[in-house]
């Protein structure tokens, strides 16, 4: 049990350093060698756990997609206490690990765009959340096209609330 308690240890170690490795430099600038230099083991280690770079990433895709999750739970509660769409879509953003999270997942929309893993699980991902936005506002007593148009709207606004996060960032570092 100690081994893979040690090997599961490990992984995270991997993944988090892997996140935050295709979050501040993308996943073609990503160095497989600096991601495990960042959690102090060699590349070998990555290997041992991830066949290639792309199965690296898409664990990480998970993970992130995880905490997506959670924050759309929050825009949920903000649906169903029948908050306006821009005042739902604020409350994705309501907690800690915002830039890492908007780097990561804007990074994953040029990656969606040539690979097509990456892509696939992208619009599951977005199909899964129009469906639980649409579905929170037909609880609400909403017909089922003007809960759709809801839960596009506000799908639409946390996404150019990331890449508005996204641009500024960028901003932030060219200036500085």
């Amino acid at each position: 049990m100690r081994q893979l308690e040690r090997r599961a240890r490990t992984r995270e170690t991997l993944l988090h350093w892997a996140m935050a490795g295709f979050a501040s430099n993308g996943y073609d600038d990503a160095s497989l060698d600096a991601i495990a230099a960042s959690a102090g083991l060699s590349k070998g280690a990555i290997y041992a756990h991830f066949e290639t770079k792309l199965d690296l990433y898409l664990a990480v895709l998970a993970d992130a997609f995880a905490e997506a999750r959670m924050r759309n739970a929050r825009v949920l509660v903000a649906l169903a206490e029948r908050r306006a769409p821009a005042a739902a879509a604020q409350a994705y953003f309501a907690s800690p690990g915002l830039r890492e999270h908007i780097a990561f997942v804007t990074g994953l929309w040029h990656l969606a765009t040539r690979e097509a893993a990456a892509g696939a699980a992208l619009e599951e991902f977005r199909t899964q959340r129009l469906a639980e936005f649409a579905g929170a506002a037909v609880s609400l007593g909403m017909r089922p096209a003007p809960a759709i148009e809801l839960a596009l709207t506000v799908g639409k606004l946390i996404d150019a609330e990331m890449l508005a996060g996204r641009l500024q960032d960028a901003a932030v570092q060219r200036a500085g």
